[in-house]
């Protein structure tokens, strides 16, 4: 049986900003002197990038408020820290999927331990894990950090207990990170990771909202037929624009028309002019 699904990073996907960062400033707010803390963290990240120390404990040593706060104080950051950063579109875009049928999945990097607080429609939440005692999450991270293919092992591991097929084609994946592509290419549609490249790329703002697909058919063409036959078409039969159009490798005729014309004008420039040429 094959089924929808819909997954959704968190920090910078559904919420802006990184919420690890949000959990430190909300403690030290509390406890300001726990600043001389992140000394350690100073330190561990450095060693854990040459390989002298563990990522888990470097990323434990970033997670120690963990440590000492309560679930209510837990719950109170993800109310008061972390909801009104959410995305308004993004979150509404989590909605519809839900109400459309999908099984829609937050998979972060971000831990279980205050991610287990929040408040959308989802059916489950997959994050970093953390040694849980007496009931309580603390700092100590165990497994591996729920990033790049992480990811993909512990969504399949979540499918596969379903007993569910995914649905490729019809299932949506939304991320702002390059470390998300293994998830991006279990699903077919992958367009948030498409317009943060867009807005880093081309410094242009789109809303995934207003996107039209267009579904090309993945039908074998001879490009060098409908070549020769369009050279020996009479002048004035098939217009450029339609002719353009019977190429595969053309996606868009109109701006392809605009670029011929551009590069016309350009060529033309380069023409010495009959009157005061070079000799």
């Amino acid at each position: 049986m094959k089924q929808k699904f819909a997954f959704f990073d968190y920090d910078d996907t559904l919420i802006h900003g990184d919420s690890g960062r949000a959990l430190l400033k909300y403690y030290l707010k509390k406890h300001p002197l726990a600043v001389f803390r992140l000394l350690k963290v100073a330190v561990a990240f450095p060693l854990s990038i040459i390989g002298l120390v563990k990522f888990q404990t470097a990323k434990s040593a970033w997670l120690f408020p963990m440590d000492n706060l309560s679930d209510e104080e837990l719950n109170d950051f993800y109310q008061t820290c972390l909801i009104p950063k959410y995305y308004p579109n993004v979150v509404a875009e989590l909605k519809d999927k839900k109400n459309d049928g999908y099984l829609v999945y937050i998979c972060s990097a971000s831990i279980e331990g205050y991610l287990r607080f929040c408040d959308l429609p989802v059916d489950g939440i997959l994050g970093t894990k953390t040694e849980v005692i007496g009931g309580k999450y603390t700092s100590r991270m165990i497994g591996n950090n729920c990033k790049n293919e992480e990811k993909v092992t512990r969504l399949t591991a979540v499918i596969a207990k379903l007993g569910v097929e995914i649905d490729y084609e019809n299932s949506y994946a939304y991320s702002d990170s390059m470390h998300d592509i293994p998830m991006l290419k279990m699903v077919k549609n992958r367009i948030r990771f498409l317009f943060k490249y867009l807005d880093i790329k081309k410094n242009k703002k789109f809303d995934y909202k207003d996107v039209k697909f267009l579904y090309t058919p993945n039908i074998p063409s001879d490009d060098l037929a409908t070549a020769q036959m369009l050279a020996q078409l009479p002048e004035g039969v098939v217009s450029k624009d339609t002719g353009r159009g019977l190429l595969s490798f053309v996606n868009n005729k109109v701006a392809e028309g605009k670029k011929v014309d551009e590069e016309n004008q350009e060529e033309m420039k380069s023409i010495p002019d009959l009157e005061h040429g070079d000799e």
